[in-house]
């Protein structure tokens, strides 16, 4: 025990007093420092947390983007299949009558070219049947894989020309009828498989002309038998039936064969599926004369040139064009192996169709 002698000194009573005061301040910066411990623990161990569930949102995150990419990319594909299948004519009902549009095929370099192009505007036209027939002894994958792409109602055909009825490459067009036998092909199976059907138009489509889609509109007016101009035919501009005031066809401006019973292109006319179905024996002949397919069948229809139905406006606007996909100039080698359908390398049997 300190003496009370000592205590009495006043400097002695502060010095003691401040002893215990910093004592004091060091217990207390102990507590502080042992607080700030526990924080610091509480604060890593929430940090922690915090990084886990950051990982886990980042996580999700990552997850909804890609859900989100997928999603973008299936609306694009949505809005392509809406952009390639609505169609770019009036709408109509289920109860119009179908197009059946026959289309004879045979391989050469543009081909799948020109029926590629084809079903792009075949596709945009409601209630239409697409029968394409092939020149040759069996179907083609690649024909096939456009039928399918175009997601249009089908029918796939063959029908191989005869030998001595085939032209050669270096053949002009007009040597010999062409699609004799695929024509004939589509008419027997529209009258086995369709033998019930009331209403319709057929209509003979090359896959090398070229379609305005109102054409089609054109098409389900007809009676019996409906006829409208076509471009670029018969070494004009444009062939036209010739109209009288009141409407009816008293002649037509051709200038090839004027004496034909129609001097039309095969593309000029539509005519009622009851004409086909009734008259089993209209068919297309390789022993008509040349220019004579359209008149030879048309006749055998029970139709005559004057009391066909005149479209199109009355006949006053093109929908229909003749063109031709120009021959391929090729070598004789390339030609030999066109004629042979061998010897391609993989790029050349996709761009022509043709298995590898």
């Amino acid at each position: 025990m300190i003496p009370s002698r000592l205590l009495e000194k006043w400097w002695l009573r502060a010095f003691i007093a401040l002893v215990v005061f910093f004592i004091w301040q060091i217990c207390y910066a102990i507590n502080r420092v042992q607080g700030l411990e526990e924080e610091k623990t509480v604060l890593q161990a929430t940090i922690e947390v915090l990084k886990r569930k950051s990982d886990v949102l980042r996580t999700e995150i990552h997850e909804k983007e890609r859900a989100l990419t997928r999603l973008d990319g299936r609306i694009e594909e949505i809005d392509t299949q809406i952009r390639d299948h609505i169609s770019l004519l009036p709408r109509v009902n289920r109860s119009t009558p179908y197009i059946y549009f026959i289309t004879p095929t045979h391989f050469r370099a543009a081909q799948k070219a020109d029926l590629t192009r084809l079903s792009y505007t075949l596709s945009h036209v409601p209630n239409l049947h697409w029968i394409v027939v092939e020149d040759s002894d069996k179907l083609t994958s690649s024909v096939a894989e456009i039928l399918k792409s175009s997601r249009l109602p089908y029918t796939h055909l063959n029908a191989q020309t005869p030998k001595d009825q085939k032209m050669k490459y270096t053949d002009p067009n007009w040597t010999l009828p062409r699609g004799v036998e695929q024509r004939n092909s589509a008419l027997l199976w529209i009258r086995n498989q369709l033998a019930g059907v009331r209403s319709g138009v057929v209509y003979f489509g090359d896959d090398d002309n070229t379609y305005d889609l109102k054409v089609f509109g054109e098409m389900r007016k007809v009676q019996k038998a409906g006829v409208w101009p076509v471009g670029i035919v018969g070494g004009m501009f444009v062939e036209t039936p010739i109209l009288a005031k009141n409407g009816s066809i008293i002649d037509f401006n051709a200038v090839w064969k004027r004496e034909r019973p129609f001097p039309i292109d095969m593309a000029a006319f539509a005519v009622n599926i009851t004409l086909i179905l009734q008259n089993p024996n209209a068919m297309f002949s390789f022993d008509v004369p040349r220019g004579y397919q359209e008149s030879t069948f048309l006749e055998k229809v029970g139709i005559h040139r004057y009391n066909m139905e005149p479209l199109a406006e009355k006949c006053s606007k093109v929908y229909v064009w003749h063109t031709r996909t120009e021959k391929s100039k090729l070598s004789k080698d390339l030609i030999e192996k066109l004629t042979k359908k061998t010897g391609f390398n993989q790029l050349e049997a996709d761009a022509l169709g043709v298995e590898f």
